[in-house]
């Protein structure tokens, strides 16, 4: 019996420990890192906005080596989520829900047998070529009892969020110099368009051809149902592959107009767009695009309609290819 009292005294007294540890414990766990990149804001910021980036520098992904990932279609900018699972890593799922430019990225953040969403944030802020890189960890409310692990774990998730920035900046550092972009990429509010269009599916080799047959198809209507032409004729580009491209010649119209069996009326509202004004030949432009998908990506931006090629310049009537203005235009989400 005395050693059962004993034993008892002792559990009381770990009970009641607990109990003022848990009084003492705060209610969240908080962590907040930094450390400084010789990059420029935009390559550090790439390296966590693109999830899929992830493995090279976490420190969960080191410490769990045959931890399983998971990505969505798109792994870069808002929407995009990454779940795992491994033996040490556990079960869990991360939502970027937030991103602006090449400053800031929030997420959320979901640990399987753990309720509440997690949060974390990251800021980057550049000068002269060097980034300074803070990176925190809000989680979710504890219960009374769960709380003195908030403190346990406040010194490992320091360490693995440093371990983490530490492998950052030298995956960051180690990066090659990115050539500045030789296009300019301005920023346009589009308004209201009208169209005349005909769509299909076409091999971009043959999209020449296609332009050829169906401009001049939709002009003739046009001429004979005296509607007014609003504009340079344009390619409307839906989707695109090296072997497929879901687009339509287009031929912008001044007012609504009535179509026929093949050639389609079509409305694009107003929103805002990203511009280049390219100047080359038309199959040179390819450049242009990936020049854009690369400011798209760094900047967490996300495509939300027909891309544009307006033929500004009518080949017919200016023999110089270098002159040929193409204004490649890309709806996006606003920030």
């Amino acid at each position: 019996m005395k050693v059962l009292k004993i034993i008892g005294i002792i559990v009381l007294s770990l009970l009641g420990l607990w109990v003022v540890l848990a009084a003492i414990s705060p209610s969240e766990l908080k962590v907040e890192r930094s450390t400084t990149i010789d990059a420029p804001a935009s390559v550090v910021f790439e390296n966590v906005n693109c999830l899929d980036a992830w493995p090279a520098w976490s420190a969960w992904q080191s410490m769990d080596p045959g931890m399983e990932n998971e990505y969505a279609e798109n792994p870069c900018g808002v929407g995009a989520w990454n779940s795992w699972k491994g033996e040490k890593s556990g079960v869990g799922k991360q939502t970027i829900t937030e991103v602006r430019d090449a400053e800031y990225i929030k997420m959320d953040l979901v640990f399987e047998g753990f309720e509440g969403t997690n949060y974390s944030e990251w800021n980057f802020v550049e000068a002269d070529g060097v980034t300074t890189v803070t990176w925190n960890f809000l989680g979710a409310p504890s219960p009374f009892f769960f709380r003195p692990m908030n403190m346990m774990m406040k010194g490992v998730l320091e360490g693995s969020y440093d371990q983490g920035l530490a492998a950052l900046k030298e995956v960051a550092e180690a990066a090659p110099a990115v050539e500045e972009s030789a296009y300019e990429i301005v920023e346009v509010n589009l308004p209201e368009a009208k169209y005349l269009v005909v769509s299909g599916d076409v091999n971009p080799a043959d999209i020449e051809a296609f332009y050829k047959e169906n401009f001049g198809k939709i002009m003739t209507h046009m001429e004979k149902n005296k509607v007014e032409m609003a504009g340079s004729p344009t390619g409307l580009f839906y989707s695109w592959t090296d072997t497929l491209a879901k687009m339509s010649a287009a031929i912008p119209v001044a007012a609504d107009a009535a179509g026929t069996k093949e050639i389609e009326f079509r409305t694009i509202e107003a929103g805002k767009a990203l511009q280049i004004d390219y100047y080359g030949a038309y199959d040179k432009s390819e450049a242009a695009h990936f020049a854009m998908d690369d400011y798209l990506n760094a900047n967490g931006l996300t495509i939300t309609g027909a891309v544009r090629e307006v033929y500004v310049t009518d080949p017919g009537a200016e023999p110089d290819t270098s002159k040929w203005l193409t204004q490649i235009i890309y709806p996006v989400t606003a920030e």
